[in-house]
């Protein structure tokens, strides 16, 4: 290996090799030392200072800068430093690789960060939810699409996402003008991320939750949205719900519609909730014993509660109708999916608008001013029209599936309540028929005790 004072005269000076490389050791000159390891690799296209040492009793050649980039007296300075650090154990080839194998994870992580991003652990949650059968699941892919795809943060990686950016995105809705929205959009987001938190040490969270790299969940430092349930208490008066359900034996009798049949059938049956009626299937009634299963996923359940319900002959009448024209396995819909509870929403606004100005119009401006009803306004009506008629509020609960999740009703309480449910549909069948022929209210009344209903 040949030897040369690497000095920036020198170094400018050496012609650069025709092929390969060639190597050279620092020398002394004069009254100068040479400094034991420095060297000089001149290649085909540059030059490069380097330091070599035995380390761990093998030789180590470390790069320290190319020629140009930096001056030789520069380099010698450095290499003194380098050649201490080798002379103490240090590998600095193994450092180097080291800080490049870093380097490349954190690219690696930025980039497959770029893929888990808010948007994407939105769209994995709506699947996870839906996979469990969760009625929210279509909720909260229209708020997640309305609000969060749209916004500056939906392409950011979900691991990123602070609490200041994500009360941003939830304030943006708020000031909108749409508070409840905003808090179920918080509640959602808080969930999403909440199901992601600590995934890569938590051996039951999904394989596919340990890519975002959640650790913590911004959303829990979000303040609470106040004020934003705006509960209705609205609740259809007799003349109302009387003028309903003739509209809904009327438009069947001209023309069969799946959403109104929803709507008849989820009121008929006591006022259960439109989206586990249009979930019901063929296989979830049986006519010959007069029942009907319902499935209720709504709350924390893994396992969605089954929920059967006997049947009236209003009830049996009208699935039989139903069975006649079904194009599926659902009873309503076609073949590509179910209909869905924004079409009933839709259908039935329109009806009960209509009923409301059929009962104004016969008052000739007499009655007093109604708020507007809604298609959900009926389950509360049905439960405020029963409890007024004696049935007990645990009845009521097992009729409507609701209030169920207490340790008592979970692990203790096996009874199935049929009879109380069948003499609870009937009083109510007979009710709806009063309504529907316009038949007064009995007068006398009174409260029943639990007893009247086994």
């Amino acid at each position: 290996m040949p030897r040369l004072r690497l000095t920036a005269e020198n170094v400018n000076n050496l012609p650069l090799a025709a092929s390969g490389q060639v190597l050279y050791l620092d020398t002394a000159s004069g009254k100068a030392a040479a400094l034991q390891g420095f060297g000089l690799r001149v290649g085909s296209t540059s030059k490069a200072y380097f330091v070599e040492k035995r380390v761990d009793g093998r030789t180590v050649r470390h790069t320290i800068g190319t020629h140009g980039q930096i001056t030789a007296d520069e380099a010698r300075k450095v290499a003194a430093v380098k050649l201490g650090q080798m002379t103490g154990g240090a590998d600095l080839n193994a450092d180097k690789r080291a800080t490049r194998a870093a380097r490349d994870a954190d690219k690696a992580g930025k980039a497959a960060a770029a893929n888990y991003t808010v948007k994407a652990l939105c769209d994995w949650y709506v699947t996870h939810q839906r996979s469990l059968g969760k009625q929210s699941a279509t909720d909260a892919a229209g708020i997640f699409a309305k609000h969060v795809e749209a916004g500056a943060f939906a392409s950011m990686p979900a691991r990123d996402l602070t609490a200041k950016q994500a009360t941003a995105i939830i304030r943006a809705v708020v000031e909108a003008g749409h508070k409840r929205t905003a808090a179920k959009l918080r509640a959602y987001l808080r969930a999403a991320y909440a199901l992601a938190q600590g995934a890569d040490t938590n051996p039951q969270a999904p394989a596919a939750l340990v890519l975002f790299g959640v650790e913590t969940n911004p959303i829990a430092s979000t303040a609470a949205i106040k004020n934003a349930t705006g509960a209705r208490d609205v609740s259809l008066t007799d003349d109302e719900l009387g003028e309903v359900l003739r509209l809904l034996r009327a438009r069947r009798a001209e023309k069969y519609d799946d959403a109104l049949a929803a709507m008849e059938l989820s009121l008929i049956l006591g006022g259960q909730r439109l989206a586990q009626v249009l979930r019901v299937t063929v296989d979830d009634l049986d006519l010959k014993a007069r029942t009907v299963t319902l499935y209720d996923p709504k709350g924390r359940r893994a396992t969605a509660r089954r929920h059967v319900l006997p049947l009236t002959d209003p009830a049996v009448e009208l699935l039989t109708g139903i069975l006649e024209v079904r194009r599926a396995d659902w009873l309503f819909g076609d073949k590509g999916a179910p209909t869905s509870k924004d079409t009933v929403a839709r259908k039935g606004v329109e009806l009960l608008a209509e009923a409301q100005a059929n009962i104004a119009a016969q008052a000739s401006g007499k009655a007093a001013k109604r708020p507007k009803i809604e298609p959900r306004d009926l389950r509360r009506t049905a439960e405020t029209m029963l409890a007024a008629m004696g049935v007990s509020k645990d009845v009521r609960a097992q009729l409507l599936s609701h209030g169920l999740g207490g340790v008592q009703d979970r692990h203790y309480d096996q009874h199935e309540y049929m009879t109380e449910k069948r003499n609870a549909l009937q009083a109510w069948a007979d009710r709806l028929q009063a309504l529907a022929d316009r038949k007064p209210a009995p007068s006398n009344v009174k409260q029943l005790n639990r007893a009247a209903y086994r």
